[in-house]
């Protein structure tokens, strides 16, 4: 426990745990999460640790992530947000860095995609740099995994199917509650592609429904097209792919 550097004359609501307090005086600290010197009367604590004192702007960073993270958005929303916190957390020469250094290192990057590598390099940059500590922000880290999956499974499966699916009429698909999402995105690819959540629910229409195997052209499209690639069985096992979308930490 370290000393308090001099009077607190504020105390600030608690933001899960961050405690901002200000100061009668300014005092000279090292934020512990960017490692940078800082000398201000406003100072941080994270879990009520004087040992880990904050500067303004990680602690702004923090509390945009626990915001988000407690908001009443629909979880996608909430996804595509704590992404996009993870990219702009970290400055672009940065990410790009942490690509080429993820190239050199790491030979399945030969196999990603642009945007998943993006993700996957600075998801691993972010992780690099904290602590094996539960209490830390990991959700940038842990969701930029989870979008680099998303990248590969429009790039190698939503976009050749959309491609395969150009000439077939979607307009039954598109009504359809379970195919909807992912058939307007093959009948326009320009839109914004379904989430990994909504490619999951997709899969298991495909695996589970007989009826529409035999009746929907987007399926019918699906199926021909994985016939085509080489041990691509696992797509339509249970206990494939959709199986691994799915399935939650000790779930398995």
């Amino acid at each position: 426990m370290e000393p308090v550097p001099s009077t607190v004359i504020k105390r600030y609501p608690q933001r899960g745990p961050l405690q901002q307090l200000r100061f009668a005086d300014s005092t000279a600290f090292t934020c512990f999460r960017c490692g940078n010197t800082k000398k201000s009367k406003l100072i941080t604590l994270y879990g009520g640790d004087w040992s880990r004192r904050l500067c303004n702007g990680c602690y702004g960073r923090l509390l945009s992530l626990y915001e988000i993270k407690a908001g009443t958005g629909a979880h996608d929303q909430r996804a595509e947000e704590l992404a996009s916190a993870l990219l702009s957390a970290v400055a672009v020469d940065d990410q790009r860095q942490a690509e080429h250094l993820f190239r050199t290192s790491e030979k399945r990057a030969e196999c990603l995609s642009a945007g998943a590598l993006r993700f996957v390099a600075t998801a691993e940059h972010v992780a690099g740099q904290l602590e094996a500590d539960p209490q830390l922000e990991w959700s940038p880290a842990v969701i930029g995994l989870c979008k680099a999956v998303e990248a590969e499974v429009v790039c190698r499966i939503l976009q050749p199917l959309s491609a395969r699916a150009a000439r077939e009429d979607l307009s039954a698909d598109k009504n359809d509650k379970d195919l909807g999402r992912v058939a307007t995105f093959c009948a326009d690819p320009s839109r914004k592609p379904p989430e990994l959540g909504t490619f999951a629910y997709f899969l298991q229409t495909v695996i589970n429904s007989q009826q529409r195997r035999e009746t929907s052209p987007l399926i019918g499209s699906f199926l021909k097209l994985t016939a085509e690639w080489t041990g691509s069985h696992w797509l339509l096992d249970p206990n494939g792919l959709h199986h691994g979308l799915v399935s939650r930490p000790g779930n398995t």
